[in-house]
């Protein structure tokens, strides 16, 4: 079994520095989806229902990174998103800020439904001092896998069902974000207050 945990809080760094980019990219992103979604409007009733939730979580995850407009850290090896079945898939890695994998890992765990809260508490706390967990919250808020599940039923007509079963579960992410958030605030000297 792979210890996905060692790579999450370890990553492999690379020699430069990289700056924040997400809120760029993530209004990049919006722009898009929002644009293509006028050529689909009514195709779909659970993109039709969702959409608008989603691009709102976006909007607010790019609030979040407001004050972190000139960031720069140290650059890693990270995952665009983190599937069990690519984690070592080259195709699904990229450069960013460690992060970025901390985030997605404990988003991932949430949407496979193969977790135990004790152990995304243990992830929180030994992460403690390694990340800034106003980046891990930005990046729990933007809804990668909604947007990664849309445009694979756009492009190829594929992944409805995890598309409307992540949707299904949005009141359930919204209490786990929170409970990450008071895990957070009870381990941490900063504390963080989410935008809503």
């Amino acid at each position: 079994m792979v210890d996905y945990e060692y790579y999450i809080l370890n990553p492999i760094v690379l020699d430069k520095k990289k700056k924040l980019d997400w809120s760029n990219l993530w209004i990049n992103k919006i722009n898009y989806i929002s644009n293509y979604y006028k050529n689909i409007k009514g195709k779909y009733a659970i993109i039709d229902d969702s959409i608008d939730y989603y691009i709102c979580m976006s909007e607010v995850a790019i609030y979040y990174l407001k004050k972190y407009d000139n960031y720069y850290d140290n650059a890693f090896v990270q995952h665009k998103l983190i599937f069990k079945n690519s984690f070592f898939d080259r195709l699904f890695l990229k450069e960013d800020l460690k992060e970025r994998d901390f985030a997605e890992y404990i988003k991932y765990l949430f949407l496979s439904q193969d977790y135990d809260v004790n152990y995304i508490y243990s992830l929180i706390k030994k992460g403690i001092g390694n990340f800034n967990y106003d980046l891990v919250i930005a990046r729990l808020l933007f809804p990668s896998y909604y947007f990664y599940y849309l445009e694979k039923i756009i492009v190829d007509g594929d992944d409805y069902e995890k598309l409307e079963n992540l949707v299904k579960s949005s009141g359930k992410y919204e209490k786990y974000l929170i409970d990450i958030v008071n895990k957070i605030n009870q381990y941490s000297t900063k504390k963080i207050i989410l935008p809503f």
